[in-house]
């Protein structure tokens, strides 16, 4: 509900409709303006925060929802969750302990990389599908815990895989040469 671009005056025409319908059970048909009855609908919506192209709804539509929302994970709980992760299977992998080391440097590696695409890759009307969220991260590690422990002979391999993780879920997704430069800085 965050995506309709609001007009010169602030209104959301898409986000309107559907306030009129949820408001009066009906729209007007176009031709010859009788009423167009739906029954039986239910309507469930999903946003997210405001900001870049993103923008707030009118408290007219909002009151009309129940609204449920959680609080973004802290760098360190997202730090925690991802590094037993990606521990947990280098070492059922009976991969060595420099070999962990490395997974751990790869989840703040990939944190740091994430957290940049969430403030430099802000989703726009022509880029709406830069919206990167912890399923994005998550691809990145679970990408990285593929690897089989015979296929790791040193630990330029394991940032080679991680390098092209980050390529196939961040650098894949950009539409814009800028961007893509950006990227590899």
């Amino acid at each position: 509900m965050s995506m309709p671009q609001k007009e010169v005056y602030g209104a959301q025409p898409p986000l309107e409709l559907l306030r009129q319908f949820i408001d009066h059970g009906h729209w007007y048909d176009l031709k010859d303006t009788s009423t167009l009855t739906l029954v039986d609908i239910q309507i469930m919506a999903a946003m997210a925060p405001p900001g870049g192209a993103r923008n707030t709804i009118t408290s007219r539509l909002s009151r009309h929802f129940s609204v449920v929302s959680m609080n973004p994970f802290s760098d360190e709980t997202m730090n925690k969750i991802f590094s037993t992760l990606i521990t947990t299977y280098l070492k059922n992998q009976e991969c060595t302990m420099d070999y962990v080391a490395v997974g751990i440097h790869i989840v703040q590696s990939t944190m740091e990389i994430y957290k940049a695409a969430m403030t430099n890759l802000l989703p726009t009307p022509n880029k709406s599908h830069y919206v990167f969220n912890l399923r994005d991260f998550s691809r990145v590690v679970l990408g990285c815990c593929l690897i089989k422990k015979n296929e790791i002979t040193d630990k330029t391999v394991f940032a080679r895989l991680w390098v092209h993780e980050v390529f196939r879920v961040f650098y894949d997704r950009l539409t814009d040469d800028e961007d893509r430069v950006w990227l590899f800085k």
